[in-house]
């Protein structure tokens, strides 16, 4: 079966399209795009326009090909960082801050590998205001 076929891969789809506004929503006056920032609805991150866009793009990979892994033949490299190895959790760069975690499932919605909430992959879309502070 599919990721796309399982319950959480259809409730995904839903909170994309509810949670991506419509071109007509995303454009000014003039018919230019909106710089302003928007609610992804799957984890409640605020994302700005291009990395909402990276999200939906995800999303529709994960709905064509499954969920990602390293070594699975599709050539993306998920690289995968546990809680110990991940040396930026203490300023909001992990797994629970990014819109593909799934706080009810308690991991992602795009890669294989059970994901924790203090981990972090290669994927990551972290919104505005996530992270605090200076990258190790």
């Amino acid at each position: 079966m599919k990721y796309q076929d399982t319950p959480m891969g259809k409730a995904m789809e839903i909170a994309i399209r509810i949670g991506l506004p419509s071109p007509e929503e995303d454009m000014h006056e003039e018919g230019e795009e909106s710089d302003e920032m928007y609610e992804h609805n799957t984890n409640n991150v605020k994302l700005a326009p291009a990395e909402a866009m990276y999200v939906e793009s995800m999303y529709e990979i994960v709905s064509k090909y499954g969920k990602l892994a390293d070594n699975d033949d599709n050539g993306i490299w998920v690289g995968y960082m546990s809680p110990s190895e991940n040396d930026n959790k203490s300023i909001g760069v992990k797994c629970s801050n990014c819109a593909f975690w799934c706080p009810e499932m308690m991991g992602c919605h795009i890669i294989v590998e059970q994901a924790e909430p203090e981990g972090l992959c290669r994927l990551a879309a972290i919104g505005d205001g996530l992270v605090n502070g200076d990258r190790k």
